[in-house]
């Protein structure tokens, strides 16, 4: 069988095709082929590309040439630009009458009153058009009579074959683009597919994108980093939706193309004549009450004021930046080129001794600050491969201002510390007594070096452990649940030191610091056990714990009390207060709010925040 994914634009293709990409292995394995041929990266858009421009043969020829390799599979094309017309007419010239009955057509819709809302903001961004509402309208009207389309493809396909589906979120399997599709095609969504972390896309408000299209056309400023600015401000006011044309005229877009839907939903989706408008009360659509002139002379001040306040931001930071790179060098010191702060501690004329060890993947390197602490860190994902020539451990300063001994283990490969090399060393150390040579042991990590330091406290049995969002292991074996980190469960598990749950007994205490919204951080939590183990939850942190604690200022305070044994927990929860007004929560508990189905709770959740940032802001000024 082979599945046509046509769009159409704006309903979650981007989100699907990468999924498709990133399982590309896996689906094949599984007798799903997203097909490599007329594919650049994740879609299939040479070829309508290439239909358009009667140049399509080649291309043709190589898709029905991998088909025949393997007919029996379910064999996948995705493209938004198939939704047109013209594409679907020529295509039918070329398609082999043989494989027509075993092909299907998969195309999700957005209302038309809806699909022109998000194309203008889209094309204003882009700087492909002027800001002209009525302009636009006129010029997208032939593209809204999705039945013309869709009845091209069913001439080819046969209108059984044509799956239609309104993009609505309410309307999808569990309220997702990817679950539904697979859904459609029949495939089963196994353990072995990765899951794509769900983006939430932020949207400008009309005026602000209409700005924007000024700016693009008549500066130097590009248009990505001001809109990146603009929503990481988050001004009030500046993010909306559903706010370029008036009710009455959705009603009106909607009146327009009232004849082209009925012929639509009875061919293509006989339930949901309601979701483009038809049996609504038209005058009482009509009708609603619209935005007040002050409301609407409100919003264009929100845009102006964000809008000025971006630039002015990104202004000020080009001049910081054309300063620094002129500033005399002689007063710089240029630190890419200097070698790291440790190796100045224990080279031949450092104060310190020490020493640095290379493990092909992995590297340790060791300052000693005196025996009264040893500190050892772990690298976690984000660190692992950075090449810098000054590249210093993880929490390295952190232990030099308070004169810690510090063991550093480094990792160059995103594999779990799964190396035997780097375990023969580590076990070396404790077979010489390297350990033992410390009044008190501890370890630590965030994410990767959070499983590492639960996974090796029998290095030093008795030391203490602090874990940022740990995993206790990637064997797929144990936690077949766990579909983050491919090259990590891609690594050698059969390894000693594997499963954290099995070595976290030999700490004396062991921190967890973790946010129960993360299903999988909380599933690996739930396999440790042990009166040693001190559970320290935050709700909302997300998985990147230590990065907000030290948003938040505190991350210090919990390390040095962690690795201190003195982490009490009403202290922690104490410091924990403060995090509700870190832009991170924020964004991490939208998340959790969308993915629990809760979205119409997030204004009122945002309306929160902003208060807050709001009075803590006046606090500061007075």
């Amino acid at each position: 069988m082979l599945i046509l994914h046509i769009g159409s634009p704006k309903t979650g293709t981007t989100a699907l095709q990468s999924f498709l990409n990133l399982n590309e292995n896996a689906l094949r394995e599984a007798g799903v082929n997203y097909m490599r041929s007329a594919r650049t990266h994740i879609s299939h858009n040479p070829l309508p590309t290439a239909i358009t421009k009667n140049n399509a043969d080649e291309l043709l020829d190589a898709i029905f040439a991998e088909y025949a390799k393997s007919p029996d599979d379910t064999h996948i094309l995705s493209s938004e630009i198939l939704f047109r017309i013209i594409v679907a007419r020529k295509l039918r010239r070329s398609f082999p009458e043989e494989m027509r009955k075993t092909t299907k057509v998969i195309c999700y819709l957005r209302s038309q009153d809806s699909y022109v809302e998000v194309m203008y903001k889209q094309l204003l961004k882009n700087g492909r058009i002027a800001a002209d509402r009525g302009a636009f309208l006129q010029s997208i009207r032939p593209r809204l009579n999705y039945t013309g389309i869709l009845d091209a493809y069913a001439e080819i396909f046969g209108q059984a074959n044509v799956i239609a589906r309104p993009f609505a979120r309410e309307q999808l399997v569990n309220r997702d683009i990817v679950d539904d599709f697979l859904h459609l095609a029949d495939i089963e969504k196994t353990d072995q597919l990765q899951v794509t972390q769900a983006v939430s896309n932020k949207t400008l408000s009309v005026e602000l994108s209409e700005m924007l299209s000024s700016v693009g056309r008549h500066t130097g400023y590009p248009t990505r980093e001001v809109i990146r600015e603009l929503i990481k401000l988050d001004m009030p006011n500046t993010i909306r939706s559903n706010d370029v044309f008036s009710r009455s005229q959705k009603a009106g877009i909607l009146a327009a193309l009232e004849n082209e839907n009925r012929q639509l939903v009875e061919r293509y989706l006989p339930n949901d004549a309601k979701f483009f408008g038809l049996g609504i009360d038209k005058q009482s659509a009509a009708s609603a009450t619209e935005p007040s002139d002050s409301e609407l002379e409100q919003n264009r001040v929100a845009a102006t004021d964000a809008l000025l306040t971006a630039l002015n931001n990104m202004h000020v930071r080009s001049l910081e930046a054309a300063s620094a790179a002129t500033a005399p060098v002689a007063e710089v010191d240029d630190l890419s080129s200097q070698p790291p702060s440790w190796y100045r501690e224990i080279y031949p004329g450092g104060s310190q001794t020490g020493f640095y060890h290379k493990l092909g993947d992995y590297a340790a390197s060791f300052v000693d600050r005196g025996q009264n602490q040893l500190l050892i860190t772990f690298d976690n994902l984000h660190n692992a491969g950075n090449k810098d020539f000054n590249r210093e451990p993880w929490a390295q300063k952190f232990c030099a201002d308070r004169g810690w001994s510090h063991l550093g283990i480094y990792a160059q490969a995103s594999t779990w510390f799964r190396d035997q090399p780097l375990i023969e060393f580590l076990e070396g150390l404790k077979e010489q007594g390297f350990f033992r040579r410390f009044d008190a042991v501890s370890l630590a990590g965030t994410s990767m070096g959070g499983f590492a330091a639960l996974a090796f406290a029998g290095l030093s049995p008795g030391s203490t452990v602090v874990a940022f969002s740990p995993q206790t292991t990637l064997d797929t074996n144990l936690v077949p649940w766990e579909h983050r980190f491919a090259k990590g469960r891609a690594a050698d598990w059969s390894l000693k030191y594997s499963d954290a749950a099995d070595h976290v007994s030999s700490a004396g205490k062991a921190y967890i610091i973790y946010d129960p919204f993360m299903e999988s951080d909380k599933k690996h939590v739930e396999r440790l056990s042990g009166e040693n183990i001190v559970l320290l939850r935050g709700f909302g942190i997300g998985h990147k714990s230590a990065l907000l604690l030290n948003r938040m200022g505190h991350l210090k305070t919990v390390m040095e009390r962690g690795v201190s044994n003195e982490l009490l927990p009403a202290k922690f929860y104490e410091l924990m207060r403060s995090r509700k007004d870190i832009y991170m929560y924020r964004m991490n508990m939208e998340g959790y709010l969308t993915e629990k189905g809760k979205q119409t709770l997030i204004p009122q959740f945002r309306a929160a925040f902003i208060r807050r940032r709001k009075a803590a802001a006046k606090g500061k000024k007075k």
